[in-house]
């Protein structure tokens, strides 16, 4: 397993594309968008296996995405009021983690009851939106979770700064 992941968008992608590699530059996962007038769905590929969808809801007070996955389905909601990022699973085997995200959504960290297992460093002068994470818990089911919260992050950094849903 990888000890970290590199967290990109790709240029000049028209769906929307994010790419989440190791230490090493080798792809471990990728998360497309698809074409869609107002909730577009994600998918994130481990390989040319499906390991999750993400879907943002339409309707919800605050900003909400459905997830689909290996490690069941899930809910990862933002923080209403809130001046930082801050998410929290609802529902699955991760029910209750928290993502919480600095000020200027370059550093993060991704909490499961209590422990921390991945920490987001942000890099800033870039021409596109790349992060570093550390995997603190190497477990498949710590990484996958991982993986889905950074595409979650990404989305809603997009949908914040006025750059839509999703693919653009």
């Amino acid at each position: 397993m990888p000890k970290f992941l590199n967290v990109a968008n790709k240029l000049l992608s028209l769906r929307g594309a994010i790419t989440l590699s190791d230490e090493h530059d080798q792809q471990v996962f990728e998360a497309k968008g698809e074409f869609a007038f107002l909730s577009p769905t994600w998918r994130l590929y481990k390989g040319s296996t499906q390991v999750a969808s993400i879907r943002k809801r339409i309707w919800a007070w605050s900003r909400t995405w459905d997830v689909e996955s290996a490690l069941g389905n899930f809910v990862i909601r933002r923080k209403l009021w809130s001046w930082s990022p801050q998410f929290r699973v609802i529902g699955g085997s991760f029910d209750g983690a928290a993502i919480s995200g600095s000020l200027f959504d370059l550093n993060a960290e991704i909490e499961v009851q209590g422990k921390l297992i991945a920490k987001v460093r942000g890099k800033i002068l870039t021409l596109r939106d790349r992060h570093n994470v550390e995997l603190l818990d190497q477990s498949d089911e710590g990484v996958l979770l991982t993986a889905i919260a950074m595409v979650v992050m990404q989305l809603d950094r997009k949908t914040s700064s006025g750059g839509g849903d999703g693919g653009d």
